[in-house]
Order: C-alpha cells, then structure tokens, then sequence
C-alpha cells in the first residue's frame, strides 16, 4: 500500500485526547462541536485537497466521472449476517476462540483502547475526521487475524470467513447470542452481560435514509464540508428533521450495552466487528454518491497510526480488495 510520511511521530499531531468512557455519555454540542469543525477545515482543508490530489496510486477512483471505480472485483465480500449460515457462524466463533486463546484477541482489542489514537468524535476535529478511516483500518487488522485464524482450523475451506456486516434495523445476531468468550483485557474479569434495549435506540429505516441521504442537515449554520456533515451524522451525533437524536452508531453501541458501551474496550465483544462492518458499509454506500468529499486531514493526522497507511490508502474499498453484499440502505 501507498505510504504518505509526514516525518513525526504519529502520536505528536493528535495524542494526548481522552473521550467519555461510556457511548452512552457522548453527547457533544454542535455549535460548540461545529465552530471548532470549521476552524479546523478552515485551516486544513486546502492543504488536505492538495494531498490529496497529490496522492499516488489511486488518482481518479473518487473522480465523479469515474464513481464505478469504486465497485471493482473484490477479493472477498463480505456477507449480511442475517445470511451469514450455520457453516460461516460456526467459523467466525471457533475463529474469535482461537485468537482469544493465542492472546492476539486482547492484542487487537488494546489498539482500541489506546485513545491516542484519537479515532472518535468526543475527542474533538481530528477525532470526528479520522473515524470512519481509522475504523476501517482497524476492521482490515481484525479481518486479517480472523483469517489467519480460520485457515489454521479449516485448511480445506475453499474461502476463508469474513467479518459480516449487521443492519442495524435487524434484531441483534441471533448466532452471537451469549458468545462472550473474552475476559476484559485490564482486569481479566468475565464481561458483563449485554442489555439489548434501550435507553438508547436502534436507528430506524428512516434514520439510516437520514444519515446517507440528509446528511447536509447536520450542523445547521456550521461552515464545514459535506464529509464533515455525514460523519458526524454516522458516528452518532446528529440530529433527525424533527430535532431529536439521529440514533447511529454511538446510539448502537449503548443499546448492546455491556462492554459494548465502553468507548475504549468495545471490541472485546466480538458483534463489534459486526457494528462497524456497518459503519464501513454505511460509508461506502455514502461514497458512491458523494465520491469527491474527503475529510480535512493533513499531517499525521492523516496517517492511520499504529499502521502506516494514510487516508488515502484506505478510502477505496474496491483498491482494499473488498466489498460489501448489498450496496442498498
């Protein structure tokens, strides 16, 4: 993959944030939120467009003219979850059980946890612009384990598993029911149960049509770019037509509950993947509509750090090698 070095320790541009510990507790004001947004682009939004265009390796994948790009063969789709089948469940659990018993589980869950990493929106401009690209880098991390993991259980497969995607408008994956086999990585203790209710709600039909299709309604009266508006939106802090809560990807997280609502240990509960199979979904689909708008990154804020890939060498998911069953809402 394509490398853009901006000669600084990746943790010196945007480290020493800290978040809410709980999704539940995320609840950022917008017009705080939006002022510092568009010092932020103001800022860096020329200099982001020229790397941009700078960029080697991919140079028309996002140029509106050339959008099918974007749905070139894959090397591997990943499924719904909902038509995952008993053979893939089964792999995908015997696989999570593999990595949890060679430790590389809690390896991967403690990326997660380092909030230097500065990968969401409560911690601030860079947190809300580098959460969907870090996400996905770090979905790529765990697909890879899990296929590692898998090979080793079932050689003769003819494809190894994949990480599905689950609708959020769908009840929670029945065949991950129960399935907790991590202990918190910090104190070892079992993880608590999931709540699967509110407070809290699951996004409706409706919402996700909102979130991908009235996305230039979020920030009302903010100068920021569309990219900004549909993130903010996705992650979980926007605001439906009525004014309530758009319920998103944070709202998702809380409605699991247990682990699931810590912002830093999420990931030990294997429908994390899940989730944020979703949100990658959710942005591809986003993106074939809007294949020109681009978050304002530049520096190492633009390098997806603990990996050495920058925005750009994770924006297509076509050039990553995968793609998603359905490209519908």
């Amino acid at each position: 993959m394509r490398q853009e070095h901006s000669g600084h320790d990746p943790h010196s541009g945007h480290g020493g944030h800290s978040a809410p510990m709980l999704f539940s507790d995320v609840n950022l004001d917008p017009e705080v939120a939006g002022r510092g947004l568009s010092e932020h682009i103001a800022a860096q939004g020329t200099r982001a467009e020229e790397l941009r265009a700078a960029a080697a390796g991919m140079p028309s994948v996002f140029d509106k003219a050339n959008a099918d790009d974007l749905l070139v063969t894959a090397e591997q789709t990943r499924p719904d979850q909902s038509e995952f089948g008993d053979e893939n469940a089964a792999a995908y659990r015997n696989a999570v059980l593999k990595l949890v018993e060679d430790g590389t589980y809690r390896e991967i869950v403690l990326i997660h946890a380092d909030m230097s990493h500065n990968m969401h929106g409560s911690m601030g401009p860079v947190g809300v612009l580098r959460f969907l690209a870090w996400h996905r880098r770090y979905l790529m991390a765990f697909d890879e384990a899990l296929k590692e993991a898998d090979r080793a259980l079932r050689p003769a497969a003819a494809t190894p598993v994949s990480i599905p995607y689950w609708r959020w408008v769908d009840p929670f994956p029945a065949w991950l029911a129960d399935f907790l086999p991590a202990r918190h990585p910090q104190t070892g203790d079992p993880l608590p149960a999931r709540k699967l209710a509110p407070p809290s709600s699951k996004p409706t039909a409706a919402d996700i049509l909102t979130i991908i299709e009235g996305f230039e309604q979020q920030l009302p009266g903010q100068d920021v770019d569309g990219y900004t508006r549909f993130t903010w939106g996705l992650e979980g802090n926007g605001r439906r037509p009525d004014g309530s809560r758009l319920p998103a990807h944070n709202q998702v997280h809380a409605w699991v509950g247990g682990i699931m609502n810590n912002t830093m240990f999420s990931p030990a509960d294997p429908v994390f993947w899940l989730l944020h199979a979703e949100v990658d979904r959710l942005w591809h689909l986003w993106q074939l509509r809007h294949p020109d708008l681009h978050p304002a990154l530049t520096g190492a804020d633009r390098i997806m750090d603990p990996w050495p890939e920058s925005y750009d060498d994770v924006s297509s998911i076509g050039a990553l090698g995968y793609d998603y069953a359905s490209v519908e809402p």
